[in-house]
């Protein structure tokens, strides 16, 4: 029970360090997955494509969307993969938001890839490095 709450426990102590910088920076970076909403869980898309029609389209649309996403617990740690900068342009928003591909790291979908919101990215330590042993 302590191991699945210490992810939870982690981002929320983390939180107000957590950077919201443009996710140009990002690749490589380790995070968490937090949402800001009322329901701090993410939803972690299986095309970066249904992510944005998920975001800008109507309520009709999204409804049908949601079979393509997972459910990903607060706290879930991933590593960022790539970065679209300001890609979504939603209606009752000033400024348009990044889109980040994730690779998840622990959790119930470990290793799974998928996109997410970059509101939902709270960077929690340095970039992820591939050490060449001799």
């Amino acid at each position: 029970m302590i191991r699945r709450a210490l992810p939870l426990f982690a981002a929320i102590a983390l939180w107000p360090l957590a950077v919201q910088a443009d996710c140009s920076s990002m690749p490589g970076s380790q995070i968490a997955l937090f949402s800001g909403n009322y329901d701090p869980d993410v939803l972690v898309w299986d095309s970066r494509h249904r992510l944005l029609a998920y975001a800008t389209d109507s309520y009709q649309v999204a409804k049908l969307l949601l079979p393509h996403a997972i459910l990903a617990r607060a706290g879930t740690t991933a590593v960022v993969t790539s970065c679209h900068r300001n890609a979504i342009h939603q209606k009752y928003r000033p400024a348009p938001s990044d889109v980040v591909g994730v690779r998840m790291t622990s959790g119930e979908y470990r290793g799974r890839n998928g996109w997410v919101m970059v509101e939902d990215v709270h960077v929690t330590g340095q970039r992820a490095t591939h050490r060449h042993h001799p």
